[in-house]
């Protein structure tokens, strides 16, 4: 034990408490003498954060007595970039994913990441950046490979993405909320849309929380209304009187 910090990690059973309203999982473990705790509501966010505890203590990492947390992990607070970490959070889900929530996931982390870019010189117009971010830089084939043009692109958004942890600011973390869920040209997405991508930047808040990037998830506490869903039937989605004959007269031939 030196400097404040400890490589005696103990990881304990996680503890549920069933409450009147709401189950809560608590998380405990001890970091030389002293007891800590982190309460998740539900299992499967207090399993991965055990998870997450007791590899470092396993790999032999330092821990801090002030935080009862991994030093690593205090690092990455201060330097993880909101494009290293939607990238991160892309890598990790592709394993699990199928193709096309794959490309849900990169559709959603791309309309999210204008609300965390800074004011830079050279700024890419917003088609480049979206181009970029949707074919390029939320794809984890294609990445390590992009064409020139596009590379200067996602060089600049690397260099002018604010920090995670300025979601912390209500304020910035409803920004986000509000620009996943819409329009290039600023109106409301479609009520599917909407929804989806919402539930994809909550679930990556989470694994930021997971990495102890994030103390808690600023989206999940936001107060959000999905838009209402159009009763109107598209007329593309159906079939034409034509096809529609053809098909009985094939059914009854």
């Amino acid at each position: 034990m030196t400097d404040g910090t400890t490589y005696d990690v103990r990881v304990y059973r996680t503890e549920v408490y069933k409450g009147r309203q709401v189950t809560t999982y608590r998380v405990r473990w001890k970091v030389g003498p002293k007891l800590c705790k982190e309460s998740f509501r539900n299992a499967a966010q207090a399993d991965s954060f055990r998870s997450a505890i007791l590899t470092a203590a396993r790999k032999g990492e330092a821990f801090s007595l002030a935080t009862g947390k991994p030093l690593a992990w205090e690092r990455d607070r201060h330097d993880t970039m909101w494009y290293e970490f939607a990238c991160a959070y892309v890598d990790m889900k592709r394993k699990q994913a199928s193709a096309k929530y794959r490309k849900d996931i990169a559709r959603a982390m791309m309309a999210a990441t204008p609300a965390m870019l800074t004011e830079g010189r050279g700024r890419p117009d917003e088609l480049s950046i979206r181009r970029a971010l949707t074919r390029w830089g939320f794809n984890t084939k294609q990445r390590a490979e992009p064409p020139t043009d596009v590379a200067e692109v996602l060089a600049w958004v690397a260099r002018n993405s604010a920090p995670l942890s300025a979601l912390t600011d209500a304020a910035v973390a409803r920004r986000l909320l509000e620009q996943a869920t819409s329009r290039l040209d600023g109106k409301t997405a479609a009520a599917s849309t909407a929804r989806r991508h919402r539930t994809i930047l909550a679930n990556s808040m989470d694994y930021a929380v997971e990495r102890g990037l994030l103390d808690s998830n600023p989206i999940r506490v936001l107060k959000w209304t999905a838009p209402r869903t159009s009763e109107q039937v598209d007329r593309r989605c159906v079939v034409n009187p034509c096809q529609a004959r053809a098909l009985l007269a094939a059914v009854g031939a």
